[in-house]
């Protein structure tokens, strides 16, 4: 089955997983996650990892509930702890001023780290699969973010705990006939096709229209992030090594020595930029940032979010936090 190599080649060619590891699965119900769920169900079975799942409650749908107790339910069946987990995204949104979606994904994650500490999990598992790679790589492009990384395939949490995408090369469709075949229960989430959301629109709309053109869009898509997602951590540690150089950070202000970042290669100064921006890492802030800055003219850009890019003279610059008065 289609899914199930692709899944085994993504875990064994990334070393996702190795034997002793304990991973803690993150699975809401979905067809993606329960797809997840069952193959990391059949990997057990053939290395020595242990598993425990994790479900959230959001609160936001009265079918979640039903959810998380499917989730429990298809546990059980397969012999696998599965913990449930209740969080409270409308009060965390109104704290923050963030929207329900951004509350619930910064909840999830928190939550998630959390019971991976307490249970002694090495790696976290979530259901992102090559669809939401290639949603979210459309969806930077529309905003001008300036990358093409897309999701990760794994991220460091902790010296011992990290955050890996099993499934991120197995495309939907995969999942589907794979979830079919298996007969694996599965709850559907009616938001994920409601046109409110920028990502919905492009799954329905922009996707279907990509692989018309040619039905291997979401594998070059693919393979486009993941080439960009090694040169990006090249480039990186480059950028990190050159800001020591060049800037002071601190809480509510950045100096930028202007003679030593101007020495660097167009490409370098531009992620030290991004690494600078205090708010909206967006592709036309950072070159409006940096056209003041070759401008070499005093002056006070705004950006967002109560910070300003300011040029004192003609070495020096500041991103400052307004009301604020740091040394220059």
């Amino acid at each position: 089955m289609k899914a199930w190599e692709t899944f085994l080649k993504n875990v064994n060619g990334n070393n996702l997983v190795k034997p002793e590891d304990k991973a803690l699965l993150a699975v809401s119900g979905g067809q993606d996650s329960m797809c997840m769920l069952h193959l990391f169900s059949r990997l057990a079975k053939k290395i020595n990892i242990e598993l425990l799942v994790v479900t959230f409650d959001h609160g936001l749908r009265k079918e979640s509930a039903k959810e998380s107790r499917l989730v429990k339910k298809f546990c059980e069946k397969l012999k696998i702890e599965c913990i449930s987990e209740n969080i409270s995204v409308k009060k965390y949104a109104r704290e923050k001023s963030v929207s329900d979606e951004t509350a619930g994904r910064n909840l999830r994650y928190e939550n998630l780290e959390k019971i991976a500490v307490k249970h002694k999990c090495t790696k976290i598992a979530t259901a992102h699969n090559a669809n939401d790679n290639a949603e979210t790589v459309l969806m930077w492009l529309l905003r001008g973010s300036g990358s093409f990384t897309g999701i990760p395939q794994r991220r460091l949490l902790s010296k011992r705990t990290e955050i890996i995408r099993p499934i991120l090369n197995v495309k939907r469709k995969d999942i589907e006939n794979y979830v079919k075949k298996q007969k694996i229960p599965f709850c559907t989430d009616m938001s994920n096709f409601s046109d409110k959301y920028t990502r919905n629109r492009i799954r329905k709309n922009i996707i279907p229209a990509f692989e018309n053109i040619n039905p291997s869009a979401i594998d070059h898509i693919f393979l486009l992030s993941r080439i960009q997602e090694r040169e990006n951590s090249y480039l990186e540690e480059i950028s990190i090594n050159s800001l020591k150089k060049c800037a002071i950070i601190s809480k509510n202000a950045v100096l930028l020595d202007l003679t030593s970042f101007l020495r660097y290669n167009e490409t370098i100064r531009f992620r030290m930029l991004k690494m600078l921006m205090p708010d909206k890492k967006y592709a036309f802030q950072i070159n409006a940032v940096m056209d003041r800055i070759l401008a070499k003219e005093r002056c006070v850009y705004k950006i967002s979010g109560g910070w300003n890019f300011i040029i004192n003279g003609k070495n020096k610059a500041v991103f400052k936090r307004q009301n604020q008065n740091p040394k220059t």
